[in-house]
């Protein structure tokens, strides 16, 4: 069976509707050419390895929708980033200090790992989808982790187990909170 001819036969009736949602989406003729042609890549692996829809149309619209959403979070972080960046090339002792000791409280009562997917949902804005992809996991592991990270935090002072600081993690943690790198938290050396 030809992939590639029945794909063409499902999405064709649809093209210029979704030329110009694309062009709804992005309000930009660049951006919506580009969008148009992610969608219709993205939507030809789906069906390459799935079942098709009934309603072809209904799909590629929600492609097309969800594939600008990806795109504006990630301008987002972008901006918010470069604009970190430029305004904090230093931080004062006092909230080095703050921050160093409230990271030390963290990991004398969490493991490394949930110290780190919490600074990266709390702190960094990261969804809990990007998290379980730059760290390796399941997206139900990061709300898992997340939920009893809160729970006991909740519980603060009810908790008597304290853990070994590890200096160099209390270190890096606290320096990608002041200098507002959230990669930092994603690299160990």
């Amino acid at each position: 069976m030809d992939v590639n001819g029945v794909y063409d036969t499902w999405v064709t009736p649809h093209l210029v509707e979704l030329k110009k949602y694309c062009f709804y989406l992005t309000r930009s003729q660049w951006e919506a050419e580009d969008l148009f042609q992610e969608s219709l890549l993205k939507s030809l692996v789906f069906f390459v390895h799935t079942e098709p829809y009934l309603d072809v149309k209904l799909f590629l619209m929600r492609v097309a929708k969800n594939l600008w959403i990806d795109e504006c979070r990630k301008k987002q972080r972008r901006s918010r980033l470069a604009i970190v960046e430029q305004s904090k090339t230093y931080y004062t002792d006092n909230d080095y200090v703050e921050v160093r000791s409230m990271i030390e409280w963290l990991s004398e009562r969490f493991a490394r790992r949930n110290i780190e997917i919490w600074l990266l949902f709390y702190y960094f804005g990261y969804s809990m989808q990007d998290i379980a992809r730059d760290m390796g996991c399941t997206q139900s592991t990061v709300k898992s982790i997340l939920f009893r990270t809160r729970a006991l935090l909740r519980k603060r002072f009810e908790l008597s187990v304290t853990r070994k600081v590890i200096p160099f993690d209390v270190e890096r943690w606290s320096h990608a909170i002041m200098q507002d790198r959230p990669l930092m938290l994603l690299t160990r050396g």
